[in-house]
């Protein structure tokens, strides 16, 4: 049994964390950037929300259990909408790198799960819980959590190897979202390996590293990030005309590829 303080520093975090999430809400549609980041925007929305219907009950009642088990599918589909959506922000420029992203984010969701599904399987049939136990459903998300860090962790690595110029607002939310994501899988993979006995301790911490990750956004998001443009890091002159070159080369032959694959799609497009 956790002590109450530890309880009570819970609730309270979760109490701030919701009214950090109300004030970034806020804060994207007072700076007219709901447009560009609306998935980002959705998942704040709809987890406040849920949040707010849950504040009223214990963690331990039915109604609670159950209405979490019923609303983290959809969780979990804004996480994957909102890797899609930062792709599509980095990679604007870049239509053929942007169409094999997208597509090695599909293909890496499906992996992930199946070979978590693979490997918690053993578990799974031992297991005496029922099929919708909290239990299985964090089995379920450590999955898909693991392929959002690697996805969101190949990307900042992607920024890092090649000097695109984006928005400021572009960089500071790649990075604050891997931290707040990499926090969460590591959560989960926690309470996966340990039971339910640091739970609490486990969801106080997540929730002190995801009030953090929102008073980064907070304070980094701007109306003038959207038009100061930067890169995470800046080579030499002459290195930084080579990368930029392979990666307009890169694009190009991905562009190839697609016409070729796809011509009366592509051109649609166009």
């Amino acid at each position: 049994m956790a002590p109450s303080w530890l309880l009570s520093l819970e609730r309270a975090l979760w109490l701030l964390m919701i009214l950090s999430e109300l004030l970034l809400a806020g804060d994207f549609l007072r700076l007219k950037l709901a447009r560009s980041y609306r998935f980002f925007l959705a998942y704040l929305v709809f987890d406040c929300v849920r949040s707010l219907v849950l504040w009223p009950y214990s963690p331990g009642s039915d109604f609670f259990l159950n209405l979490w088990r019923a609303t983290e599918p959809l969780i979990w589909m804004l996480y994957v909408l909102v890797v899609l959506e930062l792709c599509s922000l980095v990679f604007k420029d870049y239509r053929g790198i942007h169409a094999l992203g997208r597509w090695i984010v599909y293909g890496s969701l499906a992996l992930s799960v199946l070979l978590s599904t693979v490997t918690v399987l053993p578990t799974w049939m031992r297991s005496t819980e029922g099929a919708f136990a909290l239990q299985r459903f964090l089995m379920v998300e450590r999955g898909i959590d693991f392929a959002v860090v690697l996805l969101l962790l190949l990307l900042l690595g992607f920024l890092v190897l090649f000097p695109i110029q984006l928005n400021r607002n572009v960089i500071a939310h790649s990075i604050l979202y891997a931290i707040f994501f990499t926090a969460n899988t590591l959560g989960i993979l926690i309470v996966n390996l340990t039971g339910y006995r640091l739970s609490i301790a486990v969801s106080t911490s997540l929730q002190g590293v995801s009030i953090l990750c929102m008073i980064g956004w907070l304070a980094l998001i701007s109306r003038e990030g959207e038009e100061k443009i930067m890169a995470i890091r800046r080579p030499m002159p002459v290195d930084e005309n080579r990368l930029i070159a392979q990666l307009t080369e890169i694009n190009a032959t991905l562009m190839r590829a697609s016409k070729r694959t796809s011509p009366e799609v592509f051109g649609a497009r166009r």
